[in-house]
């Protein structure tokens, strides 16, 4: 079976992206090179004109100067403000991340399925068509999440769990059980959500996209043993030292966490 040796980039406003890489290295043995824009989040509360000049520019530099062949997204965000475009613009593939709401609706039938996203993400025409094409726009339950990123960016653990826990609690009373993470960086606090809400049902699009990227860039390609994965590049735009100590200290604990799912 043959192996993509692609170089991929993978973008996002900040550290959120960082949750899909796992899965990418044990997908692909290609040199995946990450850029997390710290310097312009968040994301989620800027006008949609302005996170597609954003991510255009990230994508212009991962193509120019680091020579990447194909793009993923990992921003719902910025996918919902710019793939369509960046994919017109730039002739190389341009994958970006979807919510979860397709199985999370198909696994809960005529129930309803929380949504935690950016406002930006929850307004966008491409969020109305996701729910309208699988008939799902009576069961999804949106609830904007703006401000998280940026706590979880910065690792502040108390902030995270002050701003989930109303969120959380109210879901719990409404007897909302499925959630999809409508965002990447919330797939980072899991843990903590899991532990403020412990019957909560979590659905995050990473394992759909990755799936998705791998039958359209290498459908032959056989799962990449730990010893045979490529180091993974990290470049922090305005990032501190702290910010990398944060990128690499997030990274292990997925890298953990997939050990433990096997």
């Amino acid at each position: 079976m043959g192996q993509s040796r692609l170089k991929i980039g993978v973008l996002d406003s900040g550290l959120g992206g960082l949750s899909v890489l796992p899965g990418l290295s044990s997908a692909f043995s290609s040199e995946l090179f990450y850029y997390g824009d710290l310097a312009n989040s968040p994301f989620g509360p800027k006008p949609t004109e302005v996170v597609l000049a954003l991510t255009d520019t990230i994508c212009k530099f991962l193509i120019e100067k680091q020579g990447v062949e194909s793009i993923l997204i990992a921003c719902n965000t910025a996918t919902s403000a710019s793939v369509e475009f960046l994919r017109e613009k730039y002739h190389i593939p341009i994958f970006g991340m979807e919510p979860a709401i397709k199985p999370a609706v198909r696994d809960n039938p005529k129930k309803k399925v929380a949504l935690l996203a950016t406002s930006l993400t929850l307004r966008e025409a491409k969020f109305d068509r996701l729910k309208k094409n699988i008939g799902a726009e009576e069961w999804i339950h949106p609830v904007s999440c703006d401000g998280l990123s940026s706590l979880i960016d910065n690792g502040e653990t108390k902030k995270i769990q002050d701003f989930l826990k109303p969120i959380l609690e109210t879901l719990k009373t409404d007897g909302i059980k499925p959630v999809v993470l409508g965002c990447t960086h919330y797939t980072l606090v899991k843990e903590i959500i899991q532990n403020l809400y412990s019957d909560i049902e979590l659905y995050d699009g990473a394992e759909g996209t990755i799936r998705h990227i791998k039958n359209r860039l290498c459908p032959d390609c056989e799962e990449v043993k730990e010893e045979g994965e490529k180091p993974i590049q990290i470049y922090l735009n305005g990032g501190t030292e702290k910010d990398y100590q944060m990128a690499y200290y997030y990274l292990e604990q997925l890298k953990k966490e997939k050990k433990h799912v096997k």
